[in-house]
């Protein structure tokens, strides 16, 4: 039995840029994106945010979380800058109530503004 859209929690999907030197995968960018936001928030604060890690290529990415939870999900994003002791950090591009709309509005732009040459005056 499905549940109705009103009583569905409410999502946010926030787009992310990680700056790396080296590759870092999948599953060590979910521990740590947990581990910080167990540090910062405790076992409450992590299951009121709900963090899931919707996709990732290895530079772009988008993390589910609840709607009301989206500044706390930043703030344990921008205290991430170490992973393996290779110095990392996450940029966030945007955050939308889809992920269609996170994928176009941020990753997409973002990629299409690296390939076009600069423009001189």
């Amino acid at each position: 039995m499905k549940t109705r859209p009103t009583l569905r929690d409410k999502k946010r999907y926030v787009a992310f840029e990680l700056v790396s030197d080296q590759i870092i995968t999948r599953q060590e960018l979910i521990k740590e994106i947990l581990n910080s936001i167990y540090s910062l928030f405790g076992d409450i604060g992590c299951s009121e945010i709900n963090p899931w890690l919707m996709t990732f290529d290895g530079k772009y990415g988008i993390i589910r979380c609840a709607r009301e939870k989206t500044t706390e999900t930043r703030a344990a994003l921008a205290c991430m800058n170490n992973l393996r002791g290779v110095r990392m950090s996450i940029l966030v591009l945007g955050i939308s109530g889809t992920i269609k709309g996170a994928t176009e509005k941020f990753i997409q732009n973002t990629l299409i503004k690296e390939l076009e040459p600069e423009k001189k005056e």
